[in-house]
């Protein structure tokens, strides 16, 4: 039986995507999705030129919704919003993005000093945590730690839209009025 050229390259998608999830992407080789698709590794490159261009191909259209969407996020306009309404807005485009993309954004997440996660990483240092009144970049960093954990724990363990939605607003809630509460203490 002849397998299909696009049968054998969608599939090595599939199983890339699979095991960049369940592995990370730095863990995974060209080898474990060859041996995942019955290929040889050799055959992987008539399709693919390496294990980047496999990734680019599975997450690049979610990296591009998220920097087409990042500037909202970090506008004066939802800077300005108050806090109930961020915490009913933010979370609703965040399950959006994380609804159609899930499985991209995970893999991004997941790739411990990846160039997308870095990129996530620093949006919400420099620009989403930029309201917090701590002046240390440590202390941000931290937060925007605590942020990437939360992001990643809720992609990893929810994938329907309305449990996606309901912890995505509890973290993004519990961000914002920690911050509230921040604000209040230093004010004193």
């Amino acid at each position: 039986m002849q397998v299909k050229k696009d049968d054998i390259k969608n599939n090595i998608l599939v199983v890339a995507e699979r095991l960049f999830i369940k592995r990370g992407y730095e863990n995974t080789s060209l080898k474990m999705i060859a041996e995942k698709c019955n290929i040889s590794k050799s055959n992987i490159y008539r399709y693919y030129s390496s294990k980047e261009e496999i990734y680019e191909t599975i997450v690049g259209p979610a990296r591009e919704e998220i920097l087409k969407s990042a500037p909202y996020f970090f506008s004066q306009e939802i800077i300005n919003k108050s806090v109930m309404d961020k915490c009913e807005e933010v979370p609703a485009i965040l399950a959006g993005l994380s609804g159609r993309f899930h499985s991209e954004i995970l893999i991004m997440l997941r790739a411990e000093g990846g160039k997308d996660r870095m990129m996530i990483e620093n949006m919400i240092t420099d620009s989403f945590v930029s309201t917090c009144p701590i002046g240390k970049t440590e202390s941000k960093a931290l937060i925007s730690k605590m942020l990437m954990f939360g992001l990643t724990d809720i992609l990893t363990n929810y994938t329907d839209d309305d449990s996606l939605s309901s912890e995505l607003r509890a973290l993004i809630c519990y961000h914002y009025l920690g911050l509230n509460g921040l604000k209040e203490r230093n004010r004193k």
